[in-house]
């Protein structure tokens, strides 16, 4: 397979002109995301389409310069990891898309608290220094769409695919004709087969494990029957027979299930639901909360609180459809 290093950026070739891009070392964990590239094509694109690469602004730079410009940039939702550095690819004419409900998130930082309902534990100044640590600049003009609706981008029709236990818009993307599906956060975070990373991450009000598994389950029957490639925001390429990011990502969602299991045994069980959370969140569970300091503090122990929320609220429902 081709690969490029063009100074701190990974390029492989998916298939055809389409090329997966990573950012190998990003300015904060939550910077940057993987994303795919389209160079024109004929019968497809005669310009530069970008799906959901979100890399710093110097490395945008280089990649228009090598390139060309871009025609269209298409985010999959509003997480920081997705969002920080588009306004750099709208500064050379791309013209911005996203899942309405979260693409709103690329136009001002309040929208941003608020998508999340992070004021039900995070300040918004502490935001303000998440946003800055990440290199968060806002966007000039969007254009939303509904998850699900298929996108016609000069003569390439996209189709958006919902995955909305990650975030409550998140898209997929499926190229039918070039049969490549990126999945982008649904959790297959890994660099290499045989590494281990978080996995599946819930840690907003708005996620759901019930739902991640449907997304699962769902990624898995397009993967087999419409693509031979899947890619996505955080890991490698898998080729086709290749099923590891569904058996990660299910695994991963069982070993936390196990975790919270594991420590509900250490407190009053006939507790209720707020005061169990409460309870495991003095406990690290996830993050190493006790060892930060400041506004890293507070939006971890937010997160921390909404995956164990979750976590005991799929629990409730699983016991109760007796498959425990």
């Amino acid at each position: 397979m081709a690969q490029i290093d063009l100074k701190n950026l990974q390029i492989k070739e998916v298939s055809n002109n389409i090329l997966l891009v990573k950012q190998i070392n990003p300015p904060f964990y939550f910077s940057c995301s993987d994303g795919l590239i389209l160079l024109p094509e004929k019968e497809r694109n005669q310009n530069l389409i970008v799906l959901d690469l979100n890399i710093e602004p110097k490395y945008v730079d280089l990649i228009i310069e090598k390139y060309g410009k871009p025609s269209y940039y298409i985010n999959t939702h509003g997480h920081m990891d997705h969002i920080a550095h588009v306004h750099e690819w709208e500064k050379y004419g791309a013209q911005i898309l996203g899942p309405k409900g979260e693409i709103e998130n690329l136009l001002n930082l309040n929208y941003f608290y608020r998508c999340y309902e992070f004021s039900e534990g995070v300040s918004f100044s502490s935001i303000e220094k998440f946003a800055k640590v990440n290199g968060y600049n806002h966007c000039q003009n969007i254009s939303s769409f509904q998850p699900g609706e298929v996108l016609e981008l000069e003569d390439l029709e996209l189709q958006t695919i919902p995955l909305t236990g990650h975030s409550k818009s998140q898209v997929g993307f499926l190229l039918k004709e070039d049969k490549i599906f990126h999945i982008s956060c649904m959790g297959f975070d890994i660099s290499k087969p045989d590494d281990n990373g978080f996995g599946p991450w819930y840690g907003f009000k708005q996620c759901s494990i019930e739902q991640y598994i449907k997304d699962i389950d769902l990624a898995e029957k397009l993967y087999k029957e419409k693509a031979d490639c899947l890619t996505s925001s955080h890991s490698y390429i898998v080729k086709k027979p290749d099923l590891l990011p569904f058996i990660y990502m299910r695994d991963k969602i069982k070993q936390n299930q196990l975790i919270v299991e594991n420590a509900l045994k250490q407190i009053d069980t006939n507790l209720c639901l707020e005061d169990k959370v409460q309870e495991l969140l003095k406990m690290d569970l996830f993050f190493p909360k006790m060892k930060m300091n400041g506004f890293l503090k507070e939006i971890y122990t937010f997160w921390e609180y909404w995956i164990i929320k979750n976590s005991l609220i799929f629990q409730k429902k699983d016991f109760n459809s007796g498959k425990k």
